[in-house]
C-alpha cells in the first residue's frame, strides 16, 4: 500500500520515524476498519493509531507528550512507513490477542520466565536495549565511558574492513546513532540532563574524525537531531547554572575552533535561547567580538554575518544604541549588514547618511543590489533626477539589460518621448555588443514587441528555445517557423536512436500538425519519415501515436 502522507510531517520528524520503523520498533500492529493500530517503543512504549482512507492518512493520535500538543508525532510517521511496506488487509482485534498473550504468560512458571528474561537480556544487545528504555525508570543509566563505548561500536561496525563507511554504509551509521540518539532523549525525560549533554558532546566531537561518504548527509542529519536534543535539555534546564554554562562553554570553544562548522554543523543557533534568556550575555559579546577580530586576518571567513547579528540581538536585549551603531558601521561593507544600516539611518530621518554610505558601497563594488536599494530612497523621496540617474547605471552599468530597470526607466517618460528614448537606450545598450541583436537583448525587444528582432535572434536556437518564444512571433512568421521546424526534425531524425528520441520527434511533429498552414509541409515530412525508416518499429509505433 502506498500511503499519501509525507506532506503532514515535519521533514525531521519524517526522518525519525523512518528511522524508528527501520529499526524494527514497530510492533503488534493491527487493523480495523480504516483504522490501524500498532505500539511504537520510543521512550516509552506508545499506542499509536492512524486512519487511513483510499491510500490517503487522514488523521492520527498516540499517547506520547508530542502528540498530546496536537501535533503528528514520528510514531506515527513510523507506523505509517510500517504499511508503506507490510500491507494489513486483514482485520484483526488488537485487544483478543493482547489477551491471549497475558494468558499464555500466566501459564508459565515465574521462575522459568525469569531465567528466560535474564538470558534474552544477556545474549540480545537489541532487546536489552529496547528493555532498558521500556524500564528506565528502573534501571540506572549507562556511565559516559560505556556510551562512549557505544558510539565507537556504531561506528567501527558500520565500515568495512579498511574503516571507511562507505555510501551504502551510511544508512547503518545512521541507524545506529539514532539508536543511541533515542537513549539520550530518555535521559532528558529522567532529567539526566548533564550525562545527556555530554554523550551528546561525543557524537558531535567524533563526526569530524569519522571517514565516511556523507553524500546522503547523514552526518548532517545526526548533527540536527543532537542540536534539538540541546535545545531540549537547554529547556528543561533553564535554573541549572552548571548544566546551561557546559554546554555554553562548548558552544564557545566551537566560536574559537570552527571544528564542527567545517561539516556544515551550526551550533551558534543555539546563542538564541541565551540571548533570548538574558545568559551570560557578556560572556557572548566577548567571545564573538574576539572571533569577528581574528576573522579579519583569515583568507575564508563565513560566520561574520551570523556573529554580528547575534552581536545585534544582545545589543537590542540590552538596549544599547550606541554599540548596535557602532558594530553596523564596523562591518557594513557585509551587504546584509549595509541594508540594516542604512534602514537605520532612514528610520532616524538620516537620508543623507543612507544615500552617502549606498553611493560608497556602489563605488567599492559595482554590485547592483546597492544602487537597486538606492533607487528605492530616491523614489521613495521624490528624487526624481536622482532616481532617473540610478535606473540609467543599473541598466547600462551595474546590471546590464536588466528588464525591471528598464520598464521602471519607461514608466518615468511620456509616451510619445519614450519612442525616441527607447531607440537610444538599445542603440546604446547595443554598441556594447558586437553583434546588436544579442541574447540578452531579447527582453527588451519582447517588451517592445519587436518581432523581427526576435526572429532574428531565436531562429538559430534548438527547437525547444524557439516554441519558447512563439507567442512573440506568430502569426508573422508563421511560414518561417514552419521551415525551421521541419528541417530540424529531418535533422534530428537521422540521429535518433532510442525510444525516448522517438518520442521527442513525435512531438516536435504534432507541434508541427497544429500549426496554421502546416498540413501540406507536415504530411511530407510525416511520409517521408514513415517510408525511409520502415527498419525502425519504435520510431514508426511513436509515429502511429500522432
Amino acid at each position: 500500500m502506498k500511503i499519501k502522507f509525507e506532506d503532514e510531517f515535519f521533514p525531521a520528524i519524517l526522518d525519525r520515524g523512518y528511522t524508528y520503523y527501520e529499526n524494527n520498533l514497530v510492533e503488534d500492529v493491527m487493523k480495523k476498519g480504516n483504522i490501524f493500530y500498532a505500539k511504537v517503543l520510543g521512550n516509552e512504549l506508545y499506542n499509536v493509531q492512524v486512519e487511513i482512507e483510499n491510500n490517503i492518512f487522514v488523521d492520527g493520535s498516540c499517547d506520547c507528550p508530542y502528540a498530546d500538543e496536537g501535533n503528528y508525532c514520528k510514531h506515527m510517521a513510523a507506523l505509517l512507513y510500517y504499511l508503506d511496506e507490510n500491507p494489513i488487509t486483514k482485520e484483526e482485534n488488537y485487544h483478543s490477542k493482547e489477551k491471549e498473550l497475558k494468558t499464555w504468560l500466566k501459564k508459565i512458571d515465574y521462575d522459568e520466565l525469569q531465567e528466560f528474561l535474564v538470558e534474552l537480556l544477556i545474549t540480545d544487545k537489541s532487546f536489552s536495549d529496547k528493555f532498558r528504555l521500556k524500564f528506565s525508570h528502573i534501571f540506572p543509566p549507562l556511565s559516559l565511558e560505556e556510551y562512549k563505548k557505544k558510539i565507537r561500536n556504531a561506528i567501527i561496525t558500520s565500515g568495512g574492513r579498511d574503516g571507511f563507511i562507505d555510501y551504502r554504509e551510511a544508512y547503518d551509521y545512521t541507524n545506529a546513532m539514532y539508536k543511541i540518539l533515542t537513549e539520550v532523549e530518555t535521559l532528558v525525560d529522567k532529567r539526566h540532563n548533564e550525562l545527556a549533554f555530554s554523550v551528546i558532546k561525543e557524537i558531535l566531537d567524533s563526526i569530524p574524525d569519522t571517514e565516511i561518504d556523507d553524500s546522503n548527509g547523514s552526518t548532517g542529519e545526526i548533527a540536527y537531531s543532537c542540536i534539538e536534543i540541546i535545545e531540549e535539555i537547554l529547556m528543561a534546564t533553564t535554573s541549572d547554572q552548571e548544566v546551561s554554562k557546559k554546554i555554553l562553554d562548548y558552544l564557545l570553544e566551537e566560536v574559537v575552533t570552527d571544528r564542527l562548522s567545517n561539516y556544515g554543523i551550526e551550533l551558534c543557533t543555539l546563542f538564541h535561547f541565551y540571548i533570548k534568556n538574558n545568559l551570560y550575555l557578556e560572556t557572548i559579546e566577548k567571545s564573538l567580538l574576539s572571533a569577528l577580530e581574528q576573522g579579519k586576518n583569515k583568507k575564508y571567513f563565513w560566520h561574520e554575518n551570523e556573529y554580528v547579528e547575534y552581536l545585534l540581538d544582545i545589543y537590542q536585549q540590552r538596549q544599547e544604541k550606541d554599540k548596535k551603531f557602532k558594530l553596523l558601521k564596523q562591518y557594513s561593507t557585509n551587504q546584509e549588514i549595509c541594508f540594516q544600516l542604512v534602514d537605520e539611518y532612514l528610520n532616524l530621518d538620516q537620508i543623507d547618511d543612507a544615500i552617502s554610505l549606498l553611493k560608497k558601497r556602489i563605488k567599492t563594488t559595482n554590485e547592483a543590489s546597492y544602487a537597486w536599494k538606492l533607487s528605492e530612497i530616491y523614489q521613495a523621496n521624490h528624487q526624481a533626477n536622482e532616481y532617473k540617474d540610478i535606473l540609467y547605471q543599473i541598466l547600462y552599468h551595474l546590471d546590464k539589460y536588466n528588464i525591471k530597470a528598464y520598464r521602471k526607466l519607461k514608466e518615468l517618460y511620456p509616451k510619445q518621448e519614450w519612442l525616441n528614448v527607447r531607440e537610444e537606450i538599445i542603440r546604446t545598450l547595443s554598441k556594447s555588443k558586437k553583434n546588436s541583436l544579442a541574447d540578452d537583448m531579447l527582453d527588451i525587444y519582447i517588451e517592445e514587441d519587436r518581432k523581427e528582432y526576435i526572429y532574428e535572434i531565436v531562429k538559430e536556437k534548438g527547437m525547444d528555445v524557439i516554441i519558447h518564444y512563439e507567442e512573440y512571433l506568430l502569426p508573422q512568421y508563421n511560414k518561417e517557423l514552419i521551415k525551421i521546424y521541419i528541417d530540424y526534425c529531418k535533422r534530428l531524425v537521422r540521429v535518433a536512436s532510442n525510444r525516448h528520441e522517438y518520442q521527442t520527434l513525435a512531438q516536435y511533429m504534432k507541434h508541427i500538425k497544429k500549426m496554421k498552414n502546416s498540413s501540406k509541409e507536415y504530411d511530407e515530412l510525416y511520409t517521408s519519415i514513415k517510408e525511409q525508416y520502415k527498419n525502425k518499429p519504435a520510431l514508426q509505433d511513436e509515429l502511429s501515436k500522432i
